[in-house]
């Protein structure tokens, strides 16, 4: 990966690679977390997507709930600290299912609160994340520094859920829980270590006023707004595959834990090409996620089309290009559009777009698979995500078509 190292050399603080390479192993960890939960999930419901659904919504109603004081904490607080606490709750987070597990218990009752706890620390998590990184490599360098931390930790997720689909089928899911609990080790000891060196990139905390204006999607700037609602739609309702690659999986393709694993995968391979591609474009214009956003729907509607699981793999390779393109064009668009001391705040309100109507989303994509089928459950979806993006994209051109359009009626009439 010679191209990816030199231009990570471009961009690196003295603790950007020292991150990024402790993240490779907490990523691999992470993804085989979330494929071993939601497998747990439908064994426990006995391939009945209703506990999947109830996993999937209680690990993401806190983004919708508690995005706006999530916003103050990482506007209060340093965001490594921030990042080092709430890298060592998600490991307390996965010994918490493990170690029932080793004892032979597990219950939906306990299983769904404790998705929803661990949602709770992910709500802190991600916009902190994103605010370190600007911490760590300025806003200069800010898209290139993400997309190829993206890219490399992308390789993780390309094992992840693979190697939990087989660890599952070998040793069970407790296995898998016990060394996620143990890959965030190597992340929490490089965040202690280089937080000496890290410059706050924020001069002040953000005002007690700005939480209330960013209380929700209508109070941001038009911008922002329209990148909000775009995640609320893709996050929401098209990334429900949670849910919907369980379902393929088991009922349309009928594969087993390992081939699940390797859905994931596949995702993951089209998320590296995506972030790699993005690492070497400029700054995003204001409609560019809009445009991934376009691709993402019509892939996922023909995902659902796919006649077998091999075509059905190279789908996902297009619809996980196409999500980290949209990610990364619309997280660096939002980090930049805000003001310095409203970062936080900003990047809360547009997570809990993406990330905060997964629970009503689950549970309608859950009911329209109970409904019409596993394959109408991608349909619906990426429909709504496609519409949704061309109707911003022509409600932002026609403003500018009709200005030049006036403006040579004038230049007409002059000459006449």
């Amino acid at each position: 990966m010679p191209a990816i190292q030199d231009s990570a050399a471009g961009v690196a603080s003295p603790g950007y690679r020292w991150y990024v390479a402790a993240q490779v192993v907490s990523i691999v960890g992470t993804m085989m977390g979330y494929t071993a939960i939601y497998w747990l999930a439908l064994r426990i419901g006995h391939g009945d997507a209703t506990v999947l659904s109830a996993v999937v919504a209680a690990e993401s109603l806190p983004m919708l709930l508690f995005s706006r004081r999530a916003g103050t904490i990482v506007a209060r607080y340093r965001a490594v600290r921030v990042v080092t606490v709430t890298q060592a709750l998600q490991a307390a987070g996965s010994l918490a299912i493990g170690i029932p597990l080793l004892a032979g218990w597990m219950s939906s009752w306990y299983l769904v609160p404790l998705a929803f706890v661990i949602g709770c620390v992910q709500t802190i998590d991600v916009p902190a994340r994103q605010t370190f990184m600007v911490d760590l490599v300025g806003r200069a360098d800010l898209r290139r520094g993400t997309s190829l931390y993206a890219t490399v930790t992308g390789l993780a997720k390309i094992a992840g859920p693979g190697v939990a689909g087989i660890i599952i089928a070998a040793a069970g899911e407790t296995a898998v829980f016990l060394a996620d609990a143990a890959s965030f080790l190597g992340v929490i000891a490089v965040l202690v270590l280089v937080s000496g060196g890290i410059q706050h990139a924020r001069a002040a905390a953000a005002p007690a006023g700005a939480a209330r204006r960013f209380r929700w999607v209508l109070d941001l700037p038009p911008g922002i707004r329209a990148a909000a609602v775009m995640a609320l739609l893709l996050g929401g309702f098209g990334l429900q595959f949670g849910v919907t690659n369980p379902l393929m999986a088991t009922r349309v393709f009928h594969l087993g834990a390992a081939g699940f694993g390797l859905l994931g995968t596949f995702v993951a391979v089209g998320g590296i090409a995506g972030n790699y591609y993005s690492s070497r474009r400029d700054d995003p214009g204001r409609s560019e996620f809009l445009v991934w956003a376009l691709v993402f729907g019509v892939a996922e509607c023909l995902a659902a089309i796919m006649p077998a699981a091999w075509a059905y793999d190279l789908s996902m390779i297009v619809i996980g290009a196409a999500t980290q393109l949209f990610a990364v064009s619309a997280t660096v668009y939002v980090q930049q559009a805000a003001p310095a001391a409203q970062r936080g705040h900003a990047l809360s309100a547009y997570n809990a777009g993406f990330m905060g109507f997964v629970p009503a989303g689950a549970f309608v994509v859950a009911a329209l698979a109970a409904i019409a089928g596993a394959r109408w459950a991608l349909i619906g979806p990426g429909l709504l995500v496609a519409v949704g993006a061309a109707s911003i994209l022509a409600a932002r051109m026609w403003p500018a078509r009709r200005g030049a359009m006036v403006a040579d009626a004038s230049t007409t009439a002059d000459r006449l």
